[in-house]
């Protein structure tokens, strides 16, 4: 009776090893970059409006990026979200119809007299993999998240160029996930939901090594205590 005892322990350890730790993330529901990112960005924006002064809300404001590309546009989609939400009337300036496919010279943009400059400039919107590694010898992979959002903004009086305020903002945030989930978590089309994905080489080489001993080990202990 001791010796199935200890054959079935030496069973379930073997099993145990070869399907290694679940899969589920400890925390419940993974969530996605672009969740993650629209959190953080909305944390941001919500903080730095809330700041204005009161009189601003009295004015309406134009919203000016330091730059123009997929996370700007990002950020002054959610930035509009804030300030609508607190009775802001706030407009992104459109681009200027080309010209003439003949005319050498552009056709200038037309200002519009809106009362302030809502100038932004994220010094920081990263979300990156810092690292993709195994928590046991042959687990699961498991991936390291790591996202930051920082935001300046400027109001700025457009008859003579003074600022009239100027604020930043910054939220972090940091997890980890199954790597099986990356797929599903870089859902989305934006660019920077997807980064680069770096993992550790020296675990291709020392895995196979450590399985093969754990489980040479347990098929010997196993029939050594059949065999007593």
């Amino acid at each position: 009776m001791l010796t199935m005892a200890r054959g079935t322990i030496i069973v379930c350890l073997l099993v145990s090893f070869l399907i290694g730790p679940s899969s589920a993330s400890a925390g419940g529901a993974v969530k996605s970059n672009f969740e993650i990112m629209r959190s953080l960005t909305a944390q941001v924006t919500d903080e730095l409006v809330s700041s204005f002064p009161p009189d601003s809300a009295a004015r309406e404001l134009l919203l000016v990026p330091s730059t123009r590309d997929e996370r700007y546009d990002f950020i002054g989609d959610i930035l509009m979200e804030s300030l609508a939400a607190r009775g802001y009337r706030a407009h992104i300036p459109v681009p200027a119809a080309p010209g003439p496919a003949d005319s050498a010279v552009a056709p200038p943009v037309v200002a519009e007299p809106f009362g302030l400059r809502l100038e932004f400039q994220a010094t920081e919107f990263s979300l990156r993999y810092p690292k993709i590694y195994r928590s046991h010898v042959i687990g699961g992979k498991k991936v390291k998240r790591s996202a930051g959002v920082r935001v300046q903004v400027k109001l700025v009086d457009p008859r003579d160029g003074l600022v009239v305020w100027m604020g930043e903002a910054s939220k972090s945030y940091d997890d980890r996930f199954p790597y099986g989930m990356i797929g599903e978590v870089e859902e989305g089309l934006y660019e920077f939901t997807k980064p680069p994905r770096e993992s550790r080489n020296w675990g291709k080489i020392v895995e196979p090594v450590a399985v093969s001993g754990i489980i040479v080990g347990l098929i010997y202990l196993f029939f050594s205590n059949q065999s007593d």
